[in-house]
């Protein structure tokens, strides 16, 4: 069934970097983390994605974003009759917020040294592996 959604909000919750502790043709190390919620009426769902870039054991950069989006009736009603919001819906509203932050990285990263450590494909069948499962809503 498809599920009627749109972007509702994008915040910018946490960013910092130190370009300056780059180190030019050394690897970089990326970390990801990903957390859902739901409002009361299961017609918001939120995606928080957490990032960090370091090199050496030297924190490079952070950010973490959290998008909300706008759930339709149909969605909702899906969602509270299962109490459950499936991995393959969970991995989809991920996938737009990681190009959300990808573009705010670049947009923040602009005229520094860290501008071309583009943030590389992230495989969230890896990451992300289980439904999100909720009580007592709707």
């Amino acid at each position: 069934m498809p599920i009627p959604f749109r972007i509702r909000q994008i915040n910018t919750r946490q960013f910092a970097m130190f370009p300056d502790l780059l180190v030019n043709g050394e690897g970089v190390t990326v970390t990801s983390e990903f957390s859902f919620g739901v409002n009361n009426e299961v017609n918001d769902i939120s995606c928080v994605t957490k990032l960090t870039y370091s090199q050496n054991d030297k924190l490079l950069l952070t950010i973490e974003v959290i998008c909300f989006f706008a759930i339709g009736e149909e969605g909702r009603r899906h969602f509270v009759d299962s109490g459950r919001v499936e991995v393959t819906f969970l991995r989809y509203l991920a996938t737009i917020a990681t190009g959300t932050v990808r573009g705010i990285i670049h947009t923040k990263t602009e005229n520094t040294a860290l501008n071309p450590v583009v943030l590389p494909p992230l495989n969230l069948m890896e990451v992300i592996k289980e439904d999100f499962v909720f009580k007592n809503v709707g």
